[in-house]
């Protein structure tokens, strides 16, 4: 401190010595200079591949332009479907231009949206004005005359604290005849609040090892975590305690090539000493999300299991299973619904 402070001193001395009468006044920077400096943040650039809310892409080896709009925030009606109770709300429009020179079926672009570092799941919704995607895989599709183009209007809902948050919309297009496996990956801001700058996933995976893992620690390769496993305060059918829990997959590639990460994951519940399989509930892993994830972004889906009436397990173990071959192993506590 007292070494700065004798700098600080000397440099009042040297400025009063170059200040005396007779010498030009200083040369100072123009207040506009200043002003535009200041206002040059750092732009955050997208992984190779990956394209901003806005742009416009080729696909289908040309035959079509796919153009998503940035999102709009917007507040719904009374008409309103599909949004959970105390999300934000916003649309977006998807331009899809025929570039043939024939009468082409509307491709289904199939996207899947996520929001947020994790990529939890955001939801569609429809209410005036928003009619989101039609389906063009039927006997009688919306068509496209060569040269024109179609406008989709689809609403993407998020929770409250999610605003600012980016949107990753991974697209899949596909037609009658099936998948075509052009994906595409987009992504862009949830407006209502600033963008917010720090929002990439970094996980540090734990050391290798045979033992399971403990919830929330990650695997290295492939890159994955299970965590947030807790009752969920329902009953299935049977009367059976329900539960949940989340599968987030990182994607570690620095570009949009192949082969990319598919949300394909399966998982399988034990519980007890004698590691007895828990039934799993539709909606797993691997049944409601094939979307593809987007490179140096991560996937969560929420799993859900049951427990036979009686079983009072503390803990359990979650398997996680591609194609058939174990990949990971996870264990932990199972946390109560308000924790």
């Amino acid at each position: 401190m007292r070494k700065a402070g004798w700098i600080a001193v000397g440099m009042m001395v040297a400025g009063l010595v170059t200040g005396c009468a007779g010498d030009p006044p200083p040369k100072q920077r123009p207040a506009a200079d200043s002003k535009s400096k200041a206002s040059h943040a750092p732009k955050r650039e997208l992984p190779e591949g990956m394209h901003k809310l806005g742009e416009s892409v080729s696909t289908e080896e040309g035959a079509w332009a796919l153009a998503p709009s940035k999102l709009t925030e917007v507040t719904p009606t009374g008409k309103a479907r599909g949004v959970p109770r105390g999300w934000r709300t916003a649309k977006m429009t998807w331009t899809l231009t025929n570039k043939t020179g024939e009468i082409q079926q509307l491709l289904d672009v199939s996207p899947t949206t996520r929001y947020g570092a994790t990529g939890r799941p955001a939801a569609e919704f429809t209410d005036t004005g928003v009619d989101g995607i039609p389906d063009a895989i039927s006997d009688d599709p919306p068509r496209v005359k060569p040269g024109g183009s179609y406008t989709l209007t689809v609403g993407v809902a998020v929770p409250a604290d999610a605003v600012g948050d980016p949107v990753t919309i991974t697209t899949r297009p596909s037609t009658v005849y099936g998948d075509t496996g052009d994906v595409a990956f987009f992504e862009g801001t949830f407006p209502g609040a600033p963008a917010r700058k720090d929002f990439a996933l970094h996980p540090q995976p734990a050391t290798e090892t045979n033992k399971p893992l403990a919830f929330g620690q990650w695997k290295a390769d492939p890159r994955m975590t299970v965590d947030n496993v807790r009752a969920d305060g329902g009953t299935d059918a049977q009367g059976r305690r329900t539960y949940t829990g989340e599968l987030t997959v990182f994607n570690d590639a620095t570009a949009a090539d192949l082969p990319y990460t598919p949300m394909k994951k399966n998982v399988r519940v034990y519980y007890g000493a004698g590691l007895k399989e828990a039934d799993l509930l539709q909606g797993g892993p691997g049944t409601a999300d094939s979307g593809f994830i987007a490179p140096q972004r991560a996937a969560t889906h929420t799993f859900r299991f049951a427990l036979p009436k009686g079983a009072n397990a503390a803990s359990v173990s979650v398997e996680v299973t591609d194609l058939g071959s174990a990949e990971a192993t996870f264990e932990g506590k199972i946390s109560d619904r308000s924790s």
